[in-house]
């Protein structure tokens, strides 16, 4: 049995889990960012004062044996009246933590209720205000705003908590116990990031004996990781993990004409990332989903959330030829 764990946030991380939970004899673990704080999860924070369910929710459909009934029912998305825009699971989630007073104990039943095939651990109990400060002396505060910001214009100085976010107990044992740790896919900035910056983990980091794989993005994201090629994603996470990954995943396989032109009309010129990378660890295949993404009108956000992505089960297969 192995035991695989997965880091990161928003909508790469259903991917990723979706083709990952039908592997065999593994042990899966997905570790959660709290800092988001838009759309429906940013709404129940400040009006609940509720941890974020966002991520959690998606991790949670994603492991789900459950019937499809119950999976669609946590991610139906209210288009009218008080609730409107607002997601049932989100407030699932968040009336559990109202009941149990302890977010992560809520994840928990949450767990059970939905027949979830491995764990799902928030990296913080804490309350975690992303921010960032530039080179040239501004800063800003808050998950949404900074990945609606052009990053690159002013150039990030560094990416930080205000106040103290501690790792989570448990997101601490499953990294010492794990003996492949998956990085992403999904924004370096606003959901891979926010989880190697909380006080502990790289600490538990060092001391883990597990692998690293990186999947490496299929696009890039206008203001945060424009013109970036394969070896700037392993450069900057290396940067952060402070010790080499040992696997980095590369799709070969091109979007469709269609796909690119729909996605140059949100993120500009220089949407793919070019493979430029001559290393023994990389392993190329064909990692990418023809399938078409349709957006829910009830979702504020559906304009920002990708639809190029991985496919799931190209994904496992790679990553299960690694770890067999």
């Amino acid at each position: 049995m192995k035991n695989i764990v997965n880091i990161g946030g928003g909508t790469g991380r259903y991917t990723v889990l979706s083709g990952l939970k039908n592997i065999p004899n593994i042990s899966l673990t997905a570790l959660v960012t709290m800092a988001d704080d838009g759309g429906s999860t940013g709404v129940l924070m400040d009006e609940l004062g509720v941890l974020p369910p966002g991520d959690v929710r998606q991790c949670l459909v994603a492991l789900s044996e459950h019937s499809d009934v119950v999976r669609k029912l946590m991610n139906y998305r209210f288009e009218n009246g008080g609730l409107g825009g607002h997601n049932f699971g989100n407030i699932f989630l968040a009336a559990l933590e109202k009941v149990t007073g302890d977010f992560a104990k809520g994840v928990e039943i949450a767990s059970e209720i939905l027949k979830v095939k491995g764990k799902v651990i928030p990296i913080t109990k804490d309350r975690a205000k992303l921010s960032v400060s530039f080179l040239n002396g501004k800063s800003a505060e808050g998950e949404n705003r900074i990945d609606h910001m052009n990053l690159q214009k002013s150039g990030v100085d560094n990416i930080f908590y205000k106040d103290k976010v501690k790792l989570n107990e448990n997101a601490k044992r499953a990294i010492l116990k794990a003996d492949y740790i998956i990085l992403g896919p999904g924004d370096y900035f606003t959901s891979i990031i926010p989880n190697l910056i909380v006080n502990g983990f790289k600490e538990a980091f060092k001391k883990s004996k597990a692998k690293i794989i990186l999947p490496i993005n299929l696009t890039n994201k206008k203001g945060h990781t424009t013109h970036w090629k394969v070896s700037d994603y392993v450069k900057f996470m290396e940067k952060y993990l402070e010790k080499p990954v040992d696997f980095i995943l590369v799709n070969t396989e091109m979007p469709s004409k269609e796909q690119i032109k729909k996605y140059k009309i949100k993120e500009g010129d220089d949407v793919l990332v070019e493979d430029d990378f001559k290393d023994s660890r990389v392993i190329r295949g064909s990692l990418l989903s023809h399938a078409s993404i349709v957006s829910n009108k009830a979702d504020k956000l559906a304009d920002t959330r990708s639809f190029i992505r991985h496919d799931s089960e190209k994904l496992a297969e790679c990553i299960n030829k690694i770890i067999s």
